[in-house]
């Protein structure tokens, strides 16, 4: 036996492949998809996701029984994007906007109904508001969001909205899923979205999706945000519409292609 085999954990193995399962296309699992999937015995599935729950990378609904990542998951996957090549590169096109323009720049990935921040910019001087690292039930009421939704087919854009739970943060947020899916067919269309203090008042956002460049698949978005007491909302639209659909298209050239699925 090589040195490498002594020292090599089955235990540890099984909860990486456990967790390696989750993706766009699979972000809840049940017990017995996993151990189907992975070819192990539901006992042993149990105690490997008992053990990620107790450790805070899995959570699972007590009702449904359902299995998805949970923050402390979302939270290692950012660290680890923070901390590649591809980072670097996407730090150097929004410092270089944030230079030359002085506006806060967000960039975000979506997983399920998380928002997770990569990387954040914020204007000088400006009173501006950025997102959490993590912000879940934001899909709706965010420029992030809406940007996120209106990169995916539109069945998936429909069946997201339907599963939502349409909490107001402010007197503008859209909490009608007809009226919700009307806009972010209408981003779809004009390829950036508008949050106009839907979020938190005084603040305006435009944003447009990224797409892995492999799959071409919606995975996250860019945005910029502004103060109403500089900019009104259709200052912003005229003026960042073109450059926020140009920044999401360079951005969406450095991120980290998805090789596990193919159109």
């Amino acid at each position: 036996m090589s040195k490498g085999k002594y020292y090599f954990s089955k235990s540890l193995e099984k909860g990486l492949k456990i967790l390696s399962l989750f993706n766009r296309d699979s972000p809840v699992m049940t017990q017995s998809q996993i151990a189907k999937t992975l070819d192990l015995n539901m006992t042993s599935t149990y105690r490997y996701i008992n053990t990620l729950v107790e450790l805070g990378y899995l959570e699972k609904d007590s009702k449904t029984k359902e299995i998805r990542p949970a923050i402390l998951c979302l939270l290692f996957c950012a660290n680890l994007m923070r901390a590649t090549d591809h980072l670097r590169l996407i730090k150097e096109v929004v410092d270089r906007i944030h230079g030359e323009k002085n506006i806060s720049i967000d960039v975000a990935f979506a997983v399920d109904d998380t928002l997770v921040r990569i990387y954040y910019r914020g204007a000088d001087e400006t009173l501006t508001y950025s997102l959490p690292d993590f912000s879940k039930n934001s899909l709706h009421n965010t420029a992030l969001g809406k940007a996120y939704l209106s990169g995916l087919p539109d069945d998936l854009i429909a069946e997201k909205i339907e599963s939502m739970v349409l909490l107001p943060k402010t007197a503008n947020t859209i909490v009608d899923k007809v009226i919700l899916f009307k806009e972010i067919k209408k981003a779809k269309a004009r390829q950036f979205a508008m949050s106009e203090e839907e979020y938190l008042p005084g603040l305006i956002t435009i944003s447009a999706p990224l797409f892995d460049p492999l799959t071409g698949k919606g995975v996250g978005a860019v945005c910029f945000d502004f103060s109403v007491l500089q900019h009104s909302a259709n200052d912003v639209k005229t003026k960042y519409a073109g450059m926020i659909r140009e920044t999401a298209r360079k951005l969406s050239e450095l991120l980290p292609p998805d090789k596990t699925r193919r159109q």
